[in-house]
């Protein structure tokens, strides 16, 4: 029962044809721009070309943006006036929900997945072990969605939860240094990149698995973005029982 939900909920999703060429065209849009505009010239120390460096945020980054498929959706079935339609269904209602998590999480693996083989064949992106980015855009996309779940399930007014959205994403992309804002030279913020935000967590493993060293690091962000699904997960179920009790 589970499966065929999210079959019928991916396929709602991907009828957005105009949104879903949007997230893919957009991203590859600003990775050309500015991996261009900082040129093959410039090697990090890392040894990333300037496409190579600009790719891997940007693609992780959209991962963050795809939470609002599953806040939309989970506000539009279950906090809506449409809400009744779920009465009609022959499986419970957190089933329905893990349901649209699952195919947010498979509609921005898919995003993610072209824009990683685009970059690839066309800007020659080397991206190392793909099964290691796949995964990466799995995990990071896992906690995202539980996230913006979280947060439609805490908070009752849906603009208040949408602006907790735009912040979690806004913040850890600030946090990370893509906004070209300064960022404090603070124990903390880095505890919080290194341990917490997903995308830089998942740009570790990313920039580990290019150069093929220091693997450790990686095995280490891969763990803590599944810890901080699990903690998410037994939130979700805390107050989900309270929202629908």
């Amino acid at each position: 029962m589970l499966l065929r939900s999210v079959y019928f909920a991916l396929r709602r999703m991907l009828r957005g044809y105009i949104s879903y060429a949007m997230l893919i065209l957009l991203p590859l849009a600003i990775i050309t721009v500015n991996g261009f505009a900082i040129g093959d010239g410039f090697v990090d120390e890392h040894g990333r070309s300037g496409m190579e460096i600009v790719a891997g945020p940007i693609i992780i980054g959209f991962q963050l943006v795809g939470g609002f498929y599953t806040m939309e959706t989970v506000k539009f079935d279950l906090f809506s006036e449409h809400k009744w339609r779920l009465l009609s269904l022959p499986y419970p209602t957190y089933i329905h929900t893990f349901s649209i998590v699952i195919s947010s999480v498979l509609f921005n693996i898919l995003n993610g997945t072209i824009m990683v083989l685009f970059t690839h064949w066309v800007y020659g992106v080397n991206w190392g072990n793909m099964a290691w980015v796949i995964l990466v855009l799995i995990f990071v996309s896992i906690v995202s969605q539980l996230v913006f779940l979280l947060s439609v399930m805490v908070i009752k007014k849906y603009k208040v939860a949408e602006l907790l959205g735009y912040t979690y994403v806004f913040l850890f992309i600030f946090l990370a240094g893509y906004l070209f804002i300064p960022v404090p030279d603070i124990a903390f913020l880095d505890w919080i990149n290194r341990f917490i935000n997903p995308l830089t967590l998942g740009e570790t493993v990313v920039i580990h698995n290019m150069i093929g060293t220091e693997m450790k690091e990686a095995y280490l962000s891969m763990g803590m973005l599944l810890m901080l699904s699990a903690i998410l997960v037994v939130l979700i179920m805390l107050f989900g029982r309270r929202r629908f009790a």
